[in-house]
């Protein structure tokens, strides 16, 4: 069928002159020329916002360190909870997840300091009840609201680096009933 079009062309066009073929050709480049064109143009909006999107969620990633860092607990713990929403985004790359996984280091090593392990159960800072064990349970240690946050950050991008998490921050990340 092409090759019934192609010939019908062929034979059209050699019937007539050259400017006239031209004339007749040129609408169809046109229109070439402005799908190109808009193919162009689309292609260009959906990459600027998409660096548009990436820039506005770094700046708020920069927020949320700020406040990861603060002395305040209360502001340190919403600081690692904002960056595991950050770090749950589809705009965090593999990059960016070892990135917060390594603010997550300091929180976490002081836990493991105080006893945090895979032996020890997690009882928040401030539940002013006190559990009542037998002598054979596992040790408890009292943890802070960013020190769950920070295990549930470093739980989030474990996952977006497709690494495991040791059980014991998995654990922690678990805790519930942190006051705010």
């Amino acid at each position: 069928m092409s090759g019934l079009v192609a010939a019908g062309l062929v034979s059209a066009v050699s019937d007539e002159p050259w400017y006239v073929v031209v004339a007749t050709l040129g609408p169809l480049v046109a229109a070439i020329g402005a799908i190109g064109a808009l193919i162009v143009g689309i292609l260009t909006v959906r990459q600027r916002t998409a660096a548009d999107s990436r820039s506005q969620w770094w700046a708020r990633v920069q927020w949320a360190v700020d406040l990861a860092f603060s002395a305040d607990e209360s502001r340190r713990a919403i600081g690692l909870d904002a960056l595991v929403l950050l770090a749950s985004s589809p705009l965090a790359g593999p990059d960016d997840d070892a990135f917060l996984a390594g603010l997550s280091l300091d929180v976490l090593d002081a836990a493991e300091e105080r006893g945090a392990g895979d032996d020890a159960d997690f009882v928040p800072v401030d539940d002013d009840r006190t559990p009542v064990r037998p002598s054979t349970a596992r040790p408890v240690v009292r943890v802070s609201r960013s020190e769950v946050a920070a295990a549930r950050l470093r739980v989030v991008t474990d996952r977006g680096r497709g690494r495991p998490t040791p059980s014991w921050i998995a654990r922690l990340a678990q805790t519930s009933d942190v006051r705010h």
